[in-house]
């Protein structure tokens, strides 16, 4: 079996200056959590799924999943997530960037770590090693910028939209 590679000039992270944070209510309603419901596009439906997470400093979410997981898959056609809080109506739309173990700030290591430590990413290296080898895959999940919004609203994947839990 062979691990996911970054694709050949895609991928790549950012700078942690060119962040955009995500909204202050959703971070604030996110403070006390474990999970996040995270829904993606493929094609023109979509799909949800519950995810644990770690929020960084800089107010963005990082999310680590397998690198063979069909939302993985989704995530690197197209970047489009909408985050919602399990039990309420707090939500926003975002985009997903991978991010290479090279390019993980020190900051958001340390909140990363802090969050996954059962997924083997308990030590710098332990995440260095999961990143680098392919089995999972790191993804900071951003503010969407009103330029990177764009598109028809997807049609739910599995009969009505899939909504957040009462």
């Amino acid at each position: 079996m062979t691990a996911r590679r970054l694709p050949a000039g895609g991928g790549t992270a950012r700078g942690p200056g060119s962040l955009i944070p995500l909204p202050a209510p959703l971070l604030a309603a996110l403070a006390d959590r474990d999970e996040v419901l995270v829904t993606s596009r493929a094609g023109a439906r979509m799909g949800t799924v519950r995810m644990s997470f770690a929020t960084a400093p800089s107010g963005v979410v990082y999310l680590l999943t397998s690198a063979f997981s069909r939302k993985a898959a989704r995530w690197d056609r197209d970047p489009w997530v909408r985050l919602t809080v399990p039990g309420s109506q707090v939500a926003a739309e975002a985009v997903v960037q991978r991010v290479a173990a090279d390019d993980l700030d020190p900051a958001a290591e340390e909140a990363v770590l802090s969050r996954f430590p059962d997924a083997g990413a308990a030590t710098p290296e332990a995440l260095r090693e999961l990143l680098e080898t392919g089995t999972h895959l790191l993804f900071r999940v951003e503010g969407e910028s009103p330029v990177r919004a764009s598109g028809p609203a997807p049609q739910p994947e599995f009969g009505p939209e899939t909504a957040p839990e009462a």
